[in-house]
Order: C-alpha cells, then sequence, then structure tokens
C-alpha cells in the first residue's frame, strides 16, 4: 500500500506540472492569482529572465504580453507578481485575480508527458472495489451560464483511472481537515475536486490546509 501511494504521488506531480516545467523545453503554462506591487517589476519564481509571457484574465478573457523583470521568492499562494497598473489594464477583480501563465514559446513535449502519465498510472490500476461515487459528465454539460457567476475549482488529477481517482479521495479525507473530495468526469478522464472556492480569501484558506504537504500540486479550473 505505501509503494502504491508513492507512485499515486509520482502521477499526481506529472499530472500538475505536465506543462508547468521549465527543465526541459522552456515553456511553462499555469492558472493561478496575481499580486499586484507598486513597481513596475514582474515577477516569477521560476519562468527565466526576459522571457516573453501571456497573463489572460480567465474572466473575461483579456490578455497582456510582458516580460519577466524579476526571479524572485513570494509567498507559494500566488502564481505571479505585476505592477498594480495591469489591475486596470486588464480588468482584473482584486477579490478574485485568477489569471493564466504562459510562455510564448509552444511545449513541444507535452504528448511524451502524457504518455508517461498514462503508463504510470496503468501500473498500480488493479481489481480494488469502485465505491458508489457521484461522478458528472463536465463535457457533455453545455447549457447557457450567467458569465458573471463564476465557480472557482481546485482539483486534482485528470487520471485515466478511476480508482487511481479513489485513492486521491481517500487520501485527501484522510489527511486534509474539513475536505469533502469528489470526483467529476471530464473528457472521459476522473477529476478529484477538492473544494470550490468564490475569492481569493476563500483560496487561502485553502492553501493553508496544503501547504507544505504533498498536496501542493494541485490545478484550478473556472466553470
Amino acid at each position: 500500500m505505501k509503494n502504491k501511494i508513492i507512485v499515486l504521488f509520482f502521477i499526481l506531480i506529472l499530472s500538475c506540472q505536465k506543462i508547468s516545467t521549465l527543465e526541459e523545453n522552456n515553456s511553462y503554462e499555469k492558472i493561478g492569482f496575481a499580486e499586484f506591487s507598486k513597481d513596475n517589476n514582474v515577477m516569477h519564481r521560476s519562468i527565466s529572465l526576459n522571457s516573453q509571457i501571456r497573463i489572460t484574465n480567465l474572466l473575461n478573457k483579456k490578455s497582456i504580453v510582458v516580460s519577466i523583470d524579476n526571479n524572485s521568492n513570494y509567498k507559494k499562494e500566488r502564481e505571479i507578481i505585476i505592477p498594480n497598473k495591469y489591475l486596470d489594464l486588464l480588468e482584473l477583480n482584486s477579490s478574485l485575480p485568477i489569471v493564466k501563465i504562459e510562455t510564448i514559446r509552444t511545449n513541444k513535449t507535452f504528448k511524451a508527458e502524457i504518455t508517461k502519465i498514462y503508463d504510470e498510472e496503468k501500473k498500480i490500476a488493479q481489481n480494488i472495489e469502485l465505491t458508489n461515487v457521484d461522478i458528472v459528465d463536465l463535457s457533455k454539460n453545455n447549457s447557457l451560464k450567467d458569465n458573471n457567476l463564476k465557480k472557482i475549482i481546485i482539483y486534482y488529477g485528470d487520471f485515466t483511472f478511476k480508482s487511481t481517482a479513489l485513492d486521491m479521495v481517500s487520501l485527501l479525507k484522510k489527511e486534509i481537515k474539513d475536505l469533502k473530495p469528489t470526483i467529476i468526469l471530464v473528457n472521459k478522464k476522473f477529476r478529484v475536486k477538492a473544494t470550490t472556492i468564490n475569492d481569493i480569501n476563500e483560496f487561502d484558506i485553502f492553501f493553508n490546509k496544503i501547504v507544505n504537504t504533498k498536496f501542493e500540486n494541485y490545478n484550478i479550473s473556472i466553470e
């Protein structure tokens, strides 16, 4: 069981960071929360200096292209530090400044990473009993929604096998207090939804529960 948990978190790290890596292809893509600064520097902890990135406000799709001015350490719950002037330019909501960060260069090893994730997950998908879990297929739910009503989802995955997702649900329930994770189906993959948040304060509460644990490799989506 211990070995199975180790492999599970190896899969989790790959699945959550398959795009957000700079070691081999100098490409990066990540959704997270911005913080604002009085100076004019764009700061990121890992993207190379002078790299061009696109910052997109995910609530209205407005974007800008800027360069990284500074590599610095800042609180983990923030994805990027940007000047105050971009707050108005992107029309970011200060209570929910959720952005997508992506380097301009295309990631050429994405498909290879997907194959690696699948192979590793397949090794631990065994004949365990699949308990009754409600699964909603989001790929089939295209009903119109009010664009002003956004749900911010914190999730883990996506996983190819339901058994792997169930293992993740069990670990989250066991190790993180007051968390009620569920499984949802997205494009025939199993996604472990950890929680839904409405603003950056709720995100910080969630993050404080998982900081410095093996659950830091989360993903964010908007519904």
